[in-house]
């Protein structure tokens, strides 16, 4: 794989991650409200790492 398929696959991961801690997040109870706090961490991850990717250019 090159580097721009990396890329757009942690890209796809970014965007699903983040949107499953949203719909976590926005839960009412407080269990899930701090798991959706952390799944929004782990999304922001890789997306750190996916720009990482990006400034090697």
């Amino acid at each position: 794989m090159n580097k721009d398929q990396i890329r757009n696959w942690l890209n796809i991961t970014f965007m699903i991650t983040a949107v499953v801690g949203v719909i976590f997040f926005l839960q009412k109870s407080e269990s899930k409200h701090q798991l959706g706090l952390y799944i929004i961490l782990t999304a922001m991850v890789i997306k750190i790492a996916e720009s990482s990717l990006r400034m090697m250019k």
